[in-house]
């Protein structure tokens, strides 16, 4: 029989799993849109697997450093210096990973403008976040008013 304490880990670690896949296709979706695009205003109409695999790769690599390193700051319900240095670092590591895999074939350009995009993407799911939990909670709270009020009747 499996003590509390391993429990309690195992499913800390399937939640943080479900959560690093989930980060993971959203990202790869995002810089996949970015350099789909950065594709066809170069005149090309297909992308390369090896790059696409080199993305969900780079994904997986960041989602975990950004879960337990930064305290899985995409979750944060501010942005306060952990999420600035999550936010930069993994930019930072999409920028060296695009550099290093020549995605956008070394234009200085293009690099400048990944980087901003990843910073926008970062802070438009936060807060993308941070409004769903706060809808989430006002539901909640419906809910909890209305089961109180329905307790009273009974």
């Amino acid at each position: 029989m499996m003590g509390k304490k391993i429990k309690n880990v195992l499913k800390t670690m399937l939640l943080n799993e479900i959560a690093i896949d989930f980060k993971a296709c959203v990202y790869f979706f995002c810089v996949v849109f970015f350099y789909g695009v950065v594709q066809i205003c170069r005149g090309k109409t297909n992308v390369s697997l090896l790059t696409l695999a080199e993305i969900v790769i780079t994904n997986y690599i960041i989602c975990y450093i950004q879960t337990y390193l930064f305290n899985n700051f995409f979750e944060s319900d501010h942005f306060g210096s952990v999420e600035v240095a999550g936010i930069l670092t993994c930019t930072f590591l999409y920028v060296a990973a695009s550099l290093m895999m020549n995605w956008f074939d070394g234009s200085e350009l293009v690099t400048a403008l990944f980087a901003g995009f990843i910073i926008l993407t970062y802070v438009c799911i936060i807060l993308c976040f941070i409004v769903k939990r706060k809808l989430d909670t006002r539901q909640l709270n419906k809910l909890l008013n209305d089961y109180k009020q329905h307790e009273g009747r009974d």
